[in-house]
């Protein structure tokens, strides 16, 4: 039987619902945006980007522009979107630091061995992390640049829109 912490669940769930409620704020604005400054355009064939929402304040004359509550809700949308993939996108990190690892420890290894006129590069080991078990270093490199690129790929079709008829 798994046990599930409430107030885990219930953090995540505000955390999306922080996220949702942030994006639709900002779709908003930037739709009231768009159209103010389609109907600026038709009448004076002229338009400067973003003037309609600096110019804008809401929800009174004298408050705060639009074009401040349209960042304020893009940075809560990163940091809620941050949160909620945050697992995957520390996948991503440990797989890209291996690989440049790896790279860097193989190309050093491969460069004095070239120095010393030996060269195979398939050859190579490495006693990292533990030393009495040692990584072919061709291996460990090709299998953490899979890794890194099966694990960006997958955090690309979890974050893309499930509409494919666009």
């Amino acid at each position: 039987m798994i046990r599930i912490n409430k107030k885990l669940v219930q953090s995540r769930k505000l955390v999306i619902t922080c996220f949702y409620l942030s994006v639709t704020v900002m779709l908003i604005i930037s739709g009231y945006g768009l159209s103010m400054s389609a109907d600026n355009y038709k009448k004076y064939q002229k338009i400067i980007i973003g003037d309609v929402l600096v110019n804008t304040e809401f929800p009174f004359k004298g408050s705060i522009n639009l074009v401040t509550y349209l960042m304020i809700f893009s940075l809560v949308s990163w940091f809620t979107a941050i949160k909620i993939f945050e697992d995957n996108i520390i996948t991503i990190v440990i797989c890209a630091y291996e690989l440049f690892y790896n790279f860097t420890v193989w190309n050093s290894i491969i460069t004095d061995n070239l120095i010393s006129g030996y060269f195979a590069p398939n050859k190579e080991l490495i006693n990292y992390p533990k030393p009495d078990t040692p990584w072919n270093l061709s291996f460990a490199t090709q299998m953490f640049l899979a890794a890194l690129i099966i694990t960006s790929h997958s955090f690309y079709t979890m974050t893309k829109s499930k509409n494919t008829d666009l």
